[in-house]
């Protein structure tokens, strides 16, 4: 049996930890995981009752995805697909939104913005700090 001998040199470049690895992988691909718009979602639709959050965002899609391209000047396909997972994650965690309040279209708005613009920038849809 031939064993290769060992060599520090080769094995140099392996000076981090596995954990430190595996945090700095999920940082840089935060914005895959489910869980990445929970806090801003929960923000943002924090009603105890009211409209299901998902079926709002549904039932506004198309007005939402029209002023958002508008004025980002973004394609609609990646921002359809960004509003897609944000309606999704929604139904998921069964937030709700107020009836009669009508700020939250502007809220919605901005919050939308804000991630495609972050998108065009940096190409990740980041989330707000």
């Amino acid at each position: 049996m031939h064993t290769p001998e060992y060599r520090v040199a080769d094995y140099d470049c392996l000076n981090v930890k596995l954990k430190t690895y595996y945090a700095r992988k999920r940082k840089l691909n935060e914005d895959t995981y489910p869980d990445f718009y929970d806090a801003d979602l929960r923000q943002l639709f924090a009603a105890p009752a009211g409209i299901k959050a998902g079926a709002y965002l549904r039932r506004r899609r198309r007005r939402l995805l029209n002023a958002v391209c508008q004025w980002t000047n973004e394609k609609k396909f990646p921002v359809n697909q960004l509003l897609a997972r944000l309606t999704r994650r929604c139904d998921e965690l069964g937030l709700h939104v107020l009836n009669d309040d009508p700020q939250q279209d502007f809220r919605v708005t901005a919050f939308i913005t804000t991630l495609v613009m972050n998108y065009l920038f940096t190409g990740k849809f980041k989330r707000t700090k």
